[in-house]
């Protein structure tokens, strides 16, 4: 039962993630539920989900404004949000036996990891402010159930050791980036990697410690290029491959 909650609950935090993406970067904390053509959306349609079901993913016509739908976007983000903060939940209690506070901690983490995503692939930027809140979570967990957490001194190792690796690795992209724009006389020296990324791989590395830091770069990379490998076949059936393209 207790999970079922959590899952429920994470479809409101899901619709929290879609106000706080349409508002974050543009220097807001929150932005108000509206459509794309900056109309106000009925409460029925504050939940992405609840828009598309009761066909409220339009915004009523009007002579000044163009009809723009809500994008298949909101709903994906609740239900992402919805099953990753069960999934950290339910891995919290079965690992941890996590209870009260500390339970409601990875959850939230998940949730924040989710808007940090939803910002990137629409941006392509990574926003410090929901990465500030990770690390102050993860401060209170390690107070609030230290016996499940990494220790203080274990989790700066981790923050040092992915923040270097992965540093490493934004440089080399960099460095590629420059000799396929040197090659090719265009000067796109765009990279899938920035440093953005370093800095979330750094918070990465200081929820979980030093210990599980191999196994996290190692699932990051795998899991990149199982993305990678998607979006290339998209592409290619598509019709619109382009060798050297930075995928996010």
């Amino acid at each position: 039962m207790d999970v079922l909650l959590v899952a429920l609950f994470g479809l409101l935090a899901g619709a929290l993630v879609n106000l706080l993406a349409d508002g974050l970067p543009n220097g807001r904390w929150l932005a108000g539920a509206r459509y794309p053509d900056g109309s106000a959306r009925p409460p029925l349609a504050w939940l992405g989900i609840a828009a598309f079901a009761c066909g409220l993913r339009r915004p009523r016509p009007t002579d000044s404004l163009p009809e723009r739908p809500l994008s298949w976007r909101y709903p994906l983000a609740e239900v992402a949000t919805s099953g990753c903060m069960t999934l950290a939940y339910a891995a919290g209690r079965d690992l941890h036996s996590a209870a009260g506070l500390a339970a409601l901690i990875l959850p939230a983490q998940a949730a924040l990891l989710v808007l940090i995503a939803v910002i990137d692939i629409e941006r392509r930027q990574i926003v410090l402010r929901p990465l500030l809140a990770c690390v102050l979570l993860a401060l209170v967990r390690l107070f609030a159930q230290p016996q499940a957490a990494p220790t203080l001194s274990a989790m700066f190792a981790g923050a040092l050791a992915a923040g270097l690796a992965f540093s490493l690795v934004y440089l080399g992209g960099r460095l590629f980036a420059g000799a396929v724009a040197r090659q090719a006389d265009n000067g796109d020296r765009a990279t899938a990697f920035g440093f953005g990324d370093v800095y979330l791989m750094t918070v990465g590395g200081f929820i979980l410690g030093l210990q599980a830091v191999p196994v996290a770069m190692t699932l990051a990379i795998l899991l990149g290029g199982v993305g990678a490998a998607a979006c290339l076949a998209a592409q290619v059936a598509s019709g619109g491959y382009r060798r050297f393209i930075a995928l996010p």
